[in-house]
């Protein structure tokens, strides 16, 4: 995409893939979120990471603030026609963003999310048939993971509604930043969670740059089907604090290169201390180019 040299500082190659500081593309803007909101960066390893965040909680945000009116969303644009650095859910070469994840998350049929404007969990479904005998529980937690405030209510979600079963309250003693973690159970099946991190300032997420280095447990079961295959990855965070932002990225296993496409069932997962995730992941064959492949585990914090 650019030569090594190029990548950091930002110049004017960054502005050549579109990341232009003015003019529709608000490179400045989105830079001055990452510097305020996050701290900046020393290297571009470190600054596209911390533009996960904003991808996943942007995206996400944009899908879930439609749900209440129903009046639809199309968003500008999905894939770049070369290679970019903005307005993509997944990149020119078929690796799928942060953005991606956030917007499949608030696209969930029957889905739970935080209403920030209202302060109230709510039970979006889209589906046709109604959905009864459903649990909503909301967990505050601080930066270390601790718990610090949590709340249940019993739901039944008629199709085509929104429901706002649970007003948030939040006690003293909450980190700089802390998190909000969102369940939507029936019986013991999952239906649905969310994950939110949350400034006592508004806009200021600084603290997050003081979580230690985690280590995530990471399990994959590697399958041959056909002329595809699957992996199917157990995550687990073995560590006494969170691991934010873990991203699965499938290799070839002698070459180390990325496979692309590939379809994860999810990404840019946060886990608390001691929780599991289980993604699978699917390939064609053919793209692994006469390789095995392998699973890569990266992450915000995670070491």
């Amino acid at each position: 995409m650019m030569p090594e040299s190029a990548m950091w500082p930002q110049g004017a190659v960054w502005g050549l893939h579109d990341f232009s500081l003015n003019g529709a593309q608000g490179g400045s803007s989105f830079r001055a979120m990452i510097d305020k909101g996050y701290g900046g960066a020393s290297n571009a390893a470190e600054w596209t990471m911390l533009a996960q965040f904003i991808n996943y909680d942007g995206y996400r945000a944009m899908f879930e603030a439609q749900s209440k009116n129903r009046m639809g969303l199309l968003i500008w644009m999905s894939h770049p026609a070369w290679p970019s650095f903005v307005w993509q859910t997944y990149d020119y070469y078929f690796e799928p963003t942060a953005a991606y994840f956030g917007a499949k998350k608030a696209s969930e049929p029957l889905h739970i999310q935080w209403n920030p404007a209202t302060d109230s969990v709510e039970v979006v479904n889209y589906s046709a048939p109604d959905a009864h005998g459903l649990t909503a529980r909301v967990q505050i937690l601080n930066l270390d993971g601790s718990l610090k405030w949590e709340r249940t209510a019993s739901v039944d979600s008629p199709e085509d509604s929104v429901s706002s079963p649970i007003k948030l309250e939040y006690p003293a003693g909450l980190s700089a930043v802390h998190f909000i973690r969102l369940k939507l159970t029936r019986g013991d099946d999952l239906i649905s969670e969310n994950f939110y991190w949350r400034g006592l300032e508004e806009g200021n997420l600084r603290a997050i740059r003081d979580l230690p280095k985690v280590k995530v447990d990471a399990e994959t079961s590697v399958d041959r089907r056909g002329d595809r295959w699957v992996l199917t990855t157990n995550l687990h965070n073995t560590s006494s604090q969170p691991a934010l932002m873990v991203r699965l990225k499938v290799v070839r296993e002698k070459a180390g290169d990325r496979i692309l496409p590939a379809i994860y069932s999810d990404n840019y997962v946060s886990l608390m201390p001691g929780e599991h995730r289980t993604i699978r992941t699917d390939l064609a064959g053919q793209d692994t180019r006469g390789e095995r492949p392998r699973m890569a585990v990266e992450g915000f914090n995670v070491r």
